[in-house]
């Protein structure tokens, strides 16, 4: 990825630019993805076709209400993170809490569905924000 105030090459999961301390989708002067110096009203690169903002609406996963992942992940451990994009990472949760709760009889539930509700909120928290946030990422 690429800074999109000062187009130096940056982590893909960097919330501030090391060289220039700017927000990386705040300021639009370069392509995040190829570099490209760019318009700051344009929607998309036009040398690469990727889109110039983060937060687009379109379906993406970006939308979600904090509260709502968490009561999702409440009223099934691992549903929030599902929604959210992390797919694998919820299904593990899921199967992983009734595993655990097979073998402890179910009071292993005080623990997983507890630590799920708050990682679904603070994942979806950090996507509202337009934070980037891998497929495994944790709180």
């Amino acid at each position: 990825m690429y800074c999109s105030n000062c187009s130096e090459h940056i982590s893909d999961k960097a919330e501030i630019c090391p060289k220039c301390g700017v927000n990386p989708f705040r300021i639009k002067n370069y392509c995040h993805n190829c570099g490209k110096k760019v318009n700051e009203n344009q929607e998309i690169c036009v040398e690469c076709g990727v889109s110039l903002t983060r937060n687009s609406t379109r379906g993406n996963n970006n939308t979600q209400e904090p509260w709502l992942m968490a009561l999702l992940s409440f009223l099934l451990t691992g549903l929030g993170q599902i929604i959210m994009g992390q797919g694998k990472k919820g299904a593990a949760i899921l199967i992983g809490s009734i595993i655990l709760g097979m073998f402890t009889l179910g009071v292993s539930a005080l623990l997983t569905t507890p630590l799920a509700i708050i990682d679904a909120y603070l994942i979806a928290k950090k996507k509202k924000e337009g934070k980037e946030v891998g497929d495994w990422d944790f709180f």
